[in-house]
């Protein structure tokens, strides 16, 4: 039973016993611990991203109320879990085309980066108790860092596919990825001051009240951040149908073109763990100090809710223009990040955390958001109501010119 309460920890340890009873060195233990760390790493995203597509296609048949993958016949399996591998069989079968005029190198490199991209960021996910592949005390940096390596992929697939409508749909996806790093930026500065700490780990252990509960509004700009940066409605420009077709990525076929979709959904579920990482407690919940390999289940139970939220934000809402999506960013997300960053730091300043009360002072930066949403609500009415003013004056003064005499 000692055993199965560190399970994974226990496998890796017993692991290195093997290698060290076959007589290897330590330096080629330590290697070969680190390689297949990493490769268990990568595959295990990989292989979710098989059923995390199973799992929205049942998603999107209850939310537009039409059938899902669940009549595809007896090859089909239980409830259509194997379309999705006819799906994949399909897919690898297809034609790899790549247009005239196109730079080969830019096009083909675009999205192995894309997908390279998304499995290096688990890197920094602690799944639980000891369990993570690198407890970098820079890791929410590293994160970010990442997430400019998106962007050079979308960029390089516009640019090497040689088609206008590509070019355009990555220009207009990487001004929204740039604008809305910003609020997103902000707010895990905020989790970061609270916390005082850039590990990931570390911030799980800090929340014995989650984040969530503590600095919400802080939760909810980093959760509308997230949706840009993913393409979620109501900031979904990569796929606009009646403006650039198919996005950067019209010109991709086959294996090229499912490797996006695969980054897609991968970058979906790290978002998704990420912010349960971050104001939800990550691996922590009811009796993992008993059993800490109950840690993963605890971080896949929150991880699967959050993306719930994404995908019924996906397939309920309607999608904003261009200049809505950036006017929103610019003139609403990012002040009211920057003015978040500042009442946070006051706050941590007057009220330092106290781990003998930590429901108290949970209570006191709750309070304050509270407070701050509520002036934001009053600040947004008022200038309603002053815009309404303006336009009823000037239709006043349109009608009053014409109706005056010549």
């Amino acid at each position: 039973m000692e055993f199965l309460k560190n399970l994974f920890v226990n496998i890796g340890l017993w692991f290195q016993g093997l290698l060290v009873g076959a007589g290897l060195p330590d330096i080629w233990v330590r290697v070969i611990t680190l390689v297949l760390g990493a490769f268990v790493l990568a595959f295990v995203p990989l292989i979710a991203m098989f059923f995390l597509g199973w799992y929205e296609r049942k998603i999107v048949a209850r939310i537009a109320d039409r059938l899902g993958p669940n009549n595809t016949g007896a090859f089909g399996g239980p409830y259509g879990i194997l379309q999705i591998v006819a799906d994949a069989i399909k897919i690898f079968t297809k034609e790899d085309l790549v247009p005239d005029g196109a730079n080969r190198g830019v096009f083909n490199a675009s999205p192995m980066l894309m997908l390279a991209v998304a499995v290096a960021v688990w890197a920094v996910i602690p799944f639980g108790e000891g369990l993570i592949g690198s407890d970098l005390n820079i890791g929410v940096i590293y994160i970010l860092a990442l997430g400019s390596g998106s962007m050079i992929a979308v960029l390089m697939a516009g640019w090497g596919a040689n088609n206008k409508y590509a070019m355009l749909a990555a220009l207009r996806s990487i001004a929204t990825l740039i604008s809305y790093e910003i609020p997103q930026v902000l707010a895990l500065v905020a989790v970061v001051m609270v916390a005082g700490s850039f590990s990931t780990q570390d911030i799980v252990k800090f929340q014995d009240v989650p984040l969530l509960f503590t600095l919400p509004l802080t939760a909810l700009l980093f959760f509308a951040a997230a949706l840009s940066e993913l393409g979620r409605r109501p900031f979904d420009l990569v796929e606009a149908d009646s403006e650039i077709v198919a996005g950067y990525l019209i010109e991709y076929s086959g294996v090229k073109f499912i490797l996006y979709y695969l980054a897609e959904f991968m970058n979906q579920f790290m978002i998704s763990v990420l912010f349960a990482t971050l104001f939800l407690g990550g691996w922590r919940g009811p009796w993992v100090d008993q059993a800490p390999a109950l840690g993963p289940i605890w971080l896949g139970i929150k991880a699967f809710l959050v993306l719930f939220v994404f995908q019924l934000f996906q397939y309920t809402l309607p999608r904003l223009r261009i200049d809505q999506i950036l006017g929103f960013c610019w003139k609403f997300l990012t002040p009211l990040a920057l003015v978040n960053v500042c009442v946070m730091a006051l706050v941590g300043k007057l009220a330092p955390y106290d781990s003998a009360n930590p429901w108290v002072w949970a209570g006191i930066f709750l309070l304050i958001n509270i407070l701050l949403g509520a002036l934001v609500i009053l600040v947004l009415e008022v200038a309603g109501r002053l815009a309404q003013r303006r336009k009823e004056a000037e239709l006043t003064v349109s009608l009053e010119e014409e109706t005056a005499p010549a």
